[in-house]
């Protein structure tokens, strides 16, 4: 007697799809960017950033080595000047005030990761150390003579200032939408640092 047939084929599993190395890369950036910002710099572990990025610690350490390096690669992503330097000088401060209302608050900002690793001996000197080279004389280069490095040390603390109690500690002065009248006034000091401040 013929066997039948069955209707169902035995498959053999489909052959994994090779990982992509800039999106695996990508997404270890993003899950330890969101850590960083909102556990800290000591409080985020390697297993836990593997394990919000959807991969295994040795593909994190395979990428990045240690999580000092990716801590360092986590705000090197988004830390420098370019958002801010408007195309005009004359209106540079209206235009960062504009950028810093409209700009949707995030939990994994920056500014966020900086403040946590204020209170981390390991990465403060380093942190530190990547805001200036990145921020600071850059600046001041930009902002040229008198006193450049001290206006862009001040700008820095102006806009992180006003950022910190936007978000990290929200005021409700800074809840709802973008507030025309208070954008005008740190546009005002914004500009008033920019364009120079009186020798004493």
């Amino acid at each position: 007697m013929a066997q039948r047939k069955s209707p169902f084929r035995l498959c053999s599993a489909p052959a994994p799809r090779p990982r992509d190395a800039e999106q695996t890369r990508a997404e270890i950036l993003r899950a330890a960017r969101l850590l960083f910002a909102t556990r800290g710099y000591a409080n985020a572990g390697m297993r836990e950033i593997a394990r919000a990025a959807g991969i295994t610690p040795a593909l994190v350490v395979r990428y990045f080595g240690s999580k000092r390096d990716l801590f360092l690669a986590a705000i090197e992503t988004d830390i420098g000047l370019a958002p801010f330097l408007g195309p005009d000088r004359a209106t540079v401060g209206r235009h960062i005030a504009r950028y810093f209302f409209s700009k949707p608050l995030r939990d994994a900002d920056t500014l966020s990761i900086l403040l946590h690793a204020a209170g981390d001996p390991e990465v403060r000197d380093l942190a530190t150390e990547l805001l200036n080279a990145r921020v600071i004389q850059p600046l001041a280069r930009w902002l040229g003579p008198p006193r450049a490095e001290a206006r862009a040390a001040l700008l820095l603390a102006i806009i992180s200032g006003t950022w910190l109690f936007r978000q990290a500690l929200p005021m409700r002065a800074f809840a709802g939408g973008p507030d025309a009248a208070l954008a005008s006034c740190l546009a005002a000091q914004i500009q008033h640092v920019v364009d120079g401040l009186p020798e004493p």
